[in-house]
């Protein structure tokens, strides 16, 4: 039976969802294993201490840019009393490229309406795009050749463009699950990171 981590919620952090599930159902069907691992974009830090939890990866560094994410991912960290755990708070963390073995990444993926207030936990660009290709392209920088990321996004964020991203940043993708929920498609993808010419 897989361990689920204990969260701390600190303000408006993003609550995991039908998008996190999906993503940890495909952890679990893949059982990844890894030493070092990116948790890209935090919030609660559920994708990391999941991770860790079960034995997929040995250390996480775990970032994100909005300060309830932060403190929310370090509460969650000190509630699961487990080593191994690097908190940071940044949108341009500096890393030693290819240094992560996993990148788990459930990035903002919808569309920011006009005029409404901007909320980095789920507005993902005026296409709802651009955050996503944003993380895609930080995780081929981050990990190694043959490391696996492991992302979801929607049917909003235009999976098409999606796939040109992650083909065009090396990855070729080794296994997708899909799931029909209310009135959007949601995707999580387990992709490798292939080598660089």
């Amino acid at each position: 039976m897989p361990l689920m981590p204990r969260l701390c919620y600190v303000g408006n952090v993003y609550k995991p969802s039908d998008d996190t599930w999906l993503l940890i159902e495909t952890l679990e069907k893949h059982k990844p294993r890894g030493y070092t691992c990116l948790d890209l974009g935090s919030g609660t830090g559920i994708l990391g201490l999941y991770a860790l939890l079960n034995g997929y990866c040995r250390r996480v560094v775990f970032i994100d840019i909005d300060e309830d994410a932060v403190e929310s991912t370090r509460g969650s960290v000190e509630l699961n009393n487990v080593g191994g755990g690097i908190v940071v708070q940044t949108d341009a963390y500096v890393l030693r490229e290819g240094s992560f073995d996993l990148v788990l990444a459930n990035p903002p993926y919808l569309p920011s309406e006009e005029g409404a207030p901007h909320d980095v936990a789920v507005d993902g660009g005026l296409e709802g795009w651009e955050m996503v290709v944003y993380f895609i392209e930080y995780a081929s920088k981050a990990l190694r050749t043959g490391g696996l990321l492991y992302l979801v996004y929607s049917s909003f964020t235009k999976p098409e463009v999606v796939m040109t991203a992650l083909k065009a940043n090396g990855f070729k993708l080794n296994y997708a699950l899909h799931k029909h929920f209310f009135f959007e498609e949601l995707y999580s993808v387990e992709c490798v990171k292939l080598a660089t010419d």
